[in-house]
């Protein structure tokens, strides 16, 4: 049985070092390159909780990643999918940041997490305040916050070592906006798509019969 399990799982492997290679070309052929990053690191085990991701994002971004500012964009309540309330818990020099526009999550965030430093409205044109020399990394489940995240990247304002996109109906649009910009995509985990900067990507260790 044992073998079996093993077996099944490294086809699985196989399978999903074959669809992050495959070219966007269409819907479908997306889905299926995105589906090999959900499967990277073992995410589709071990990244089953909250807590086994946290721990996977931890060991395979993070490690390479130096302490700094984290913003979070449309939060929601603050806890539901939140990288922001893992990292607080992580100390260690960590400064979150976080904007909502909408009143009854704002409300939310604010009781959930009241230590944090939150922002009312939405992120979509930088001031240079908020283009922090120590930003390291973004998450944001709003469109609209993701196209003028990706249009100060691209115009080189910002440069976080990591960011995670939001994609609930999978569109290729995030994957070629940030590649266009220097970026890589590391995993996929429940929609929410983790990209790495090409300064940072080699740093970041893989297996190397997955290379």
């Amino acid at each position: 049985m044992n073998n079996t399990l093993t077996w099944n799982q490294l086809i699985r492997s196989c399978r999903g070092w074959l669809y992050r290679r495959l070219p966007s070309w269409g819907a479908t052929w997306h889905r299926k390159k995105l589906a090999g990053y959900e499967r990277r690191w073992g995410l589709e085990q071990d990244g089953f909780t909250k807590e086994g991701f946290f721990r996977i994002f931890q060991r395979r971004v993070l490690s390479r990643c130096r302490p700094g500012s984290f913003y979070e964009l449309m939060t929601g309540d603050g806890l539901v999918g939140s990288l922001g309330v893992w990292l607080e818990g992580l100390g260690q020099g960590w400064k979150v940041e976080a904007w909502e526009h909408r009143a009854t999550s704002l409300a939310s965030i604010r009781k959930n997490r009241p230590t944090t430093e939150t922002h009312e409205g939405r992120l979509t044109s930088w001031s240079a305040n908020e283009r922090k020399k120590d930003l390291v990394g973004i998450t944001t489940r709003g469109s609209r916050e993701a196209t003028g995240l990706c249009r100060e990247i691209r115009a080189g304002q910002i440069r976080p070592q990591w960011v995670g996109l939001w994609n609930p109906s999978m569109r290729s649009t995030w994957f070629h906006r940030m590649r266009s910009a220097g970026y890589q995509l590391g995993l996929v985990y429940q929609r929410m798509e983790f990209y790495v900067s090409a300064e940072n990507r080699r740093q970041i260790a893989e297996d190397r019969w997955r290379k």
